[in-house]
């Protein structure tokens, strides 16, 4: 192990470039991690850290945390660790010793070169496949072969190696950033030979070998990644389980790279793409599906063994893509839908809605038992219609969606799975614990409530308007405040003078549901802080919105009895629009 003087923590598990790469083992990038993207600006940190230990200025250099996953392996073969992060360190290391060997032997000491590479970067007595220390991503081997074609082409270090050098297929692009970063080592190395000599690049990579020191963290299983890296670093930059379920699928066919790059192009590329910025959110709502009781924590644990029987990742894959067209439905990713009308139309007004993601488990068992014919059409819409009305009511109300996935983890199971508009209210009523507001919280909410901050408002002010009748305009609506929000001499109450809103009615009404109307941006804009007479006329002649001419139609004028009569007729619209846990 490093010498306890050039260590920096007690752990026994800190070693150098050095110990890593001079085990029977293999340094593995997952097939399809991201490539190797370190530039100029990360080398010359690592120049400079290098530099102060050979100048004498520091004694070593601390690179943190290297976590691994081992993978199993034929007891004859060396042993791979998958790196799960500190790729573009180590692999960095291994260019810089790469190097190294090519200018040491330019310069003519052929036997130190071949010791480097035979101790640091090969494993000369495996023949079976790639023998190369450092296995990179696919993206990246085609440049990692060039540059070792390029050491090996130097002297005569080919003829005098042990063993034969076998390379990874080339995969990838022929030039990038791995190439690039080590020409520009190889440049400097060459450089730095030029203004000192050959002992000095001996101390370089003695220095970037063997004291420079990481934490090599090696987990039990791969599922506890995510924790750790977390712990470990910057929270902003953190693995998806998106990337370790890629991983753990390809890792099945780490050795056929041709059958891997043929899946990975044609099943998981599309499968991918099918989920766009939805990628990581689809995950742990699926995996609920397969374990009710499932947390975060344990996602990636579980979904392993929800496919454990399953060896081929086309097959895999396929597992995981149950769910996924329903997932973008719900979201809005897509609008086609292979569901009736009435289905189609429920979980476009959820998605209007908002509807919290705690729900989607339980949406997903639902589509999915239409799609299978196992769920009338009537009750599955009966059910959904159910679950607008809780969320909807809840959303007026101002209660908030967290502490629902308690009861949407088992709500399919609640039922039997058999759904229905009253096996949802019988399953929900069950959890006494979770409040369905009745007529009478709704009513109140309406009329009192700041409906304006709500996030629910704008499908509120739509649906209201549909229900008058008339064109549905495609817009989304913004919303304006009848009585503005800032109470102007157009608008306060005067002095012997009818009308007119005082500073207290101004602040008790103004972000109430009645006072509220969907416009157009460019109306809404106009409008601003207008007097009512200005506005009422402008909305008689042009809005595009039933709710906002009607409006204007039936109130000469605007104070604070018409707010309050506008809200009581929304607030009977909407007991019988969203039905209440008794209905």
């Amino acid at each position: 192990m490093t010498d306890k003087v050039l260590k920096v923590t007690d752990n026994t598990h800190e070693m150098s470039f050095h110990e890593l790469f001079t085990r029977p083992s293999q340094i593995q990038i997952p097939l399809f991690q991201r490539e190797y993207v370190w530039t100029e600006k990360q080398l010359n940190r690592m120049f400079s850290e290098i530099d102060k230990i050979v100048s004498g200025e520091d004694k070593t250099r601390f690179l943190g945390a290297v976590i691994s996953v081992a993978r199993d392996a034929n007891p004859a073969s060396p042993q791979p660790y998958e790196i799960v992060d500190g790729q573009q360190r180590l692999s960095t290391l291994f260019l810089f010793v790469l190097a190294g060997a090519y200018v040491i032997a330019r310069h003519g000491d052929d036997d130190y070169a071949i010791g480097l590479i035979n101790s640091s970067l090969i494993v000369p007595w495996w023949t079976s496949g790639p023998n190369t220390k450092l296995l990179p991503s696919f993206d990246d081997r085609d440049q990692f072969n060039s540059a070792m074609g390029k050491v090996l082409q130097v002297g005569n270090l080919t003829d005098k190696l042990t063993g034969k050098i076998i390379l990874p297929e080339p995969t990838g692009n022929d030039r990038g950033r791995l190439l690039s970063q080590f020409e520009r080592i190889r440049r400097r190395l060459q450089s730095r030979l030029a203004e000192k000599d050959i002992d000095h690049i001996k101390q370089m990579i003695s220095a970037a070998t063997t004291k420079m020191t990481f934490v090599f963290i090696l987990l039990r299983d791969a599922s506890n990644a995510t924790t750790v890296f977390e712990g470990l670093n910057d929270p902003g930059i953190p693995i998806g389980i998106g990337d370790l379920v890629r991983n753990e699928v390809f890792s099945k066919i780490a050795n056929e790279p041709t059958r891997a790059i043929e899946i990975h192009q044609q099943v998981w590329k599309p499968f991918h793409k099918r989920l766009g910025d939805g990628f990581d959110d689809y995950f742990f709502p699926f995996g609920i599906t397969k374990v009710p009781s499932i947390s975060r924590s344990e996602l990636f644990s579980e979904l392993r063994k929800s496919w454990a029987d399953l060896n081929d990742p086309k097959d895999i894959i396929l597992n995981l893509s149950d769910h996924v067209d329903d997932f973008n439905l719900i979201e809005g990713r897509s609008t086609v839908s292979k569901y009736p009308k009435k289905i189609s139309d429920s979980i476009g007004r959820l998605r209007d809605a908002k509807v919290p993601s705690s729900t989607y488990p339980f949406l997903f068992h639902l589509l999915k038992a239409v799609r299978s014919n196992e769920c009338s059409v009537e009750d599955a819409d009966g059910c959904l219609k159910a679950l607008e009305s809780f969320l909807v009511r809840r959303a007026i109300v101002g209660r908030e969606p967290t502490g629902l996935l308690v009861f949407f983890r088992t709500a399919w199971k609640a039922m039997d799975g058999k759904p229905s508009r009253q096996a949802f209210a019988d399953a929900l009523n069950k959890r006494g614990t979770i409040e369905w507001p009745n007529d009478g919280q709704l009513k109140e909410a309406i009329l009192t409530r700041n409906i304006y901050t709500a996030s629910i408002k704008n499908f509120l002010l739509s649906e209201y308007d549909h229900s008058l009748g008339g064109d549905v305009p495609l817009d989304i609506p913004w919303v304006e405040h009848v009585l503005p929000q800032s109470l102007n001499s157009n608008w306060s109450k005067k002095k012997d003078e009818p009308g007119g809103f005082s500073k207290a009615d101004h602040d008790r009404l103004v972000h109430t549901w009645g006072n509220l109307i969907p416009l157009s941006q460019k109306m809404n804009q106009e409008l601003s802080q207008s007097e009512y007479k200005v506005k009422r006329a402008a909305l008689q002649k042009k809005s595009m919105y039933m709710s906002a001419r009607n409006l204007a139609d039936s109130n000469p004028i605007w104070e604070p009895p018409s707010i309050e009569a506008r809200s009581k007729k929304i607030a009977k619209w909407a007991t019988a629009r969203w039905f209440g846990p008794k209905s």
